[in-house]
């Protein structure tokens, strides 16, 4: 068995699924010449945060060299990232201020006559993430894949607000709210809309024959590969099986009073985002695609984040920090603060919040190996807000975030300030570090270097 191989597109497979697999030693091909050639794919990754991020909310000390020492308080969960990632201040964009045009451009996608009238016009063909995924998706099961929390209150069905992807100028790409899709996408692409609902097998165990015949004739690091792999596909199912039970649990008592049941997903926010994180990992981890999306949320959200202690209120609300009477058009008429200061604290802590989320997902990739380093070290991930304040809806001084090493193409553990720099310049940057090569985008041809 010593010189036995299976390429990287190998598939587990039983009973009407299929599962794929982590990169594995066995992939690799016989020839040092041709196994110097072979790296493990680069993974794009874009994560939006609505409603903005002041400044005071998005920064780092960093020496004189730009070398990030330690994180401020509101980005304290990615001190343990710090090494891992690049801050770029300074920044602004082509947006105009509106809402709807903050989400659907973010990512760069142009504004036709007839849309919001606020919105900027004539910028660039498709959203840079496609522009990647129609370059380097073609060798992938999913040549992208994007996903939203689900929408909540006011603008919940908004086209413009809800999307960031985009294939072309009047076409938003599908999104996904339910971990439970996102997982069936994986697992088995072509079927996954026909499985019966009442069938209880899990996926490992449909493919667990395969799965101990390659166990058996790999390496033993291969086998600790798959072990691992294998526990975090077992453990994702168990908490999908958990909120089925649950939604089995409140759809028996709501449809008594108030008609059809929810949507599946947990209870718990936090836990309903990282499992759907987890699926952004499963997908990158077995090279199911290599361009993949998250809004955090949709923009202009008025999500409750009363959840969060010393939180009361709407997000979008939130974000109008300036405003505390709560009898603003922003405001649900019932909700009020006793000073600016207060509900700018609290706007902070919902950002805050969620960079803890961001920050879970990084740990994710950063604790799988992977062609010698780890699944972190080879994504670029981008992570920012449309606005540099929710109340002001500046696009100045954007925040920017990128987290990974492309792969060893970008240099990482740095802040960089490039003040009245595009935005659209770094996707530039980020486009060529995945070996897409565009003159210009957003209207925008100097680039802001990232390497």
């Amino acid at each position: 068995m010593k010189n036995w191989r299976i390429s990287r597109r190998t598939l587990l497979r039983g009973a009407g699924v299929s599962l794929a697999l982590p990169f594995l030693e066995v992939m690799t091909p016989l020839s040092a010449r041709a196994a110097s050639r072979q790296r493990p794919p680069l993974r794009l990754g874009c994560l939006y945060l609505p409603n903005g991020s002041p400044e005071s909310a998005w920064n780092a000390r960093a020496d004189a060299d730009g070398r990030i020492l330690s994180m401020d308080e509101n980005m304290k969960p990615f001190e343990p990232f710090k090494g891992d990632l690049q801050l770029i201040t300074g920044l602004q964009s082509e947006l105009h201020g509106s809402h709807p045009a903050a989400s659907a451009t973010w990512l760069i996608r142009p504004i036709s006559e007839g849309d919001e009238p606020n919105a900027r016009r004539g910028v660039g063909g498709v959203s840079m993430d496609q522009i990647a995924a129609k370059a380097i998706g073609g060798d992938t099961v999913l040549p992208s894949l994007e996903m939203i929390t689900k929408p909540e209150g006011s603008f919940a069905t908004n086209v413009e607000r809800n999307n960031i992807s985009w294939s072309s100028p009047t076409t938003p790409m599908p999104r996904e709210t339910d971990p439970l899709a996102v997982f069936r996408r994986l697992t088995d692409p072509a079927a996954a809309a026909g499985r019966r609902r009442d069938d209880t097998r899990t996926v490992l165990d449909a493919v667990m024959d395969d799965a101990r015949s390659l166990r058996g004739k790999v390496s033993i690091a291969d086998r600790d590969k798959l072990d691992e792999y294998f526990e975090s596909v077992r453990s994702v199912e168990r908490r999908i099986a958990l909120a089925d039970s649950e939604q089995v649990r409140r759809s028996r008592a709501l449809l008594s009073k108030v008609g059809p049941p929810p949507e599946r997903r947990p209870e718990d926010h936090g836990e309903y985002m990282r499992l759907m994180f987890d699926m952004m990992v499963l997908a990158y981890w077995t090279d199911s695609t290599r361009v993949a999306s998250f809004m955090l949320d949709h923009e202009q959200s008025n999500r409750y984040f009363d959840f969060i202690p010393g939180v009361k209120g709407m997000w979008h609300a939130l974000s109008h920090w300036r405003d505390i009477s709560g009898k603003t058009e922003d405001d649900d008429g019932k909700t009020s603060w006793s000073s600016r200061e207060a509900k700018h604290k609290q706007y902070l802590k919902v950002i805050h919040y969620h960079n803890q989320q961001v920050a879970y997902f990084f740990d994710r990739l950063r604790g799988i190996e992977e062609g010698g380093g780890t699944l972190l070290d080879n994504c670029v991930i981008l992570y920012g807000s449309p606005f540099e304040d929710g109340h002001e809806h500046a696009s100045e001084r954007v925040p920017v975030m990128i987290a990974g090493r492309g792969g060893g193409k970008l240099s990482t553990g740095r802040q960089l300030h490039y003040p009245g720099g595009q935005l659209e310049g770094v996707y530039i940057s980020i486009l060529a570090a995945l070996g897409v090569q565009v003159e210009e985008i957003g209207g925008t041809d100097q680039a802001i270097p990232v390497t």
